[in-house]
């Protein structure tokens, strides 16, 4: 059953523009992470073009700054507007990958996505960037249920997810394919999700 609805204007909600794990940051979008965007979704066109193929280009066109650059207008807007929430994941100087809330404010309920870089794969950021977004989007965003999708072939989600203490439940994925499951964590499960919490900025 879905929770009740909240009478809420989402312009009003205070999100965090700065997230610090033990070892990443996580910044929402800025202009000047063009070129770097560029290079991370060259890189791993091959392996995000499969679940991401609907908002992805050509290779060579995801490895252009000029088409990244009008990504991240897209995603500054949506973030001051709060339609959706998406932070790039920094180790050090280099950005990695990205995760995302899309929210249902009147719900107070969120839809994780994420990604990571091949070369930074396999090295436990994704678990780190993504927990940590479920903590903010209880602590700071009054989250009843986060959910994220992934199609069933995508092994390396799953292992995530599951690592992440969500629990498998029936339903549509985010592109209403039939090869896609969702998985939930509830507020009951949030001290599973990391060992510390992060560190918020507001925005």
């Amino acid at each position: 059953m879905s929770p009740k609805a909240r009478a809420r204007d989402p312009r009003l909600t205070a999100v965090p523009s700065d997230v610090r794990t033990a070892r990443l940051r996580l910044r929402k979008p800025a202009s000047s992470m063009a070129r770097a965007l560029a290079d991370a979704r060259g890189e791993g066109y091959s392996s995000l073009y499969p679940w991401f193929h609907a908002e992805m280009g050509s290779k060579t066109q995801e490895a252009e700054a000029g088409r990244q650059e009008a990504r991240l207008a897209r995603q500054i807007r949506d973030f001051e507007a709060r339609k959706s929430l998406s932070y790039y994941v920094l180790e050090g100087d280099t950005l990695i990958g990205m995760v995302g809330l899309l929210p249902i404010w009147r719900r107070g309920q969120f839809k994780l996505t994420y990604w990571i870089r091949p070369t930074a794969q396999r090295k436990g950021y994704g678990l780190e960037a993504a927990g940590a977004i479920v903590v903010l989007s209880f602590q700071a965003l009054d989250a009843r249920l986060v959910t994220t999708g992934h199609a069933e072939p995508n092994i390396g989600s799953a292992r995530l997810a599951q690592a992440s203490a969500f629990g498998a439940s029936e339903g549509s994925g985010f592109t209403d394919r039939a090869c896609c499951r969702i998985t939930e964590v509830t507020l009951s499960e949030l001290g599973r999700c990391l060992h510390a919490p992060p560190r918020l900025s507001a925005a």
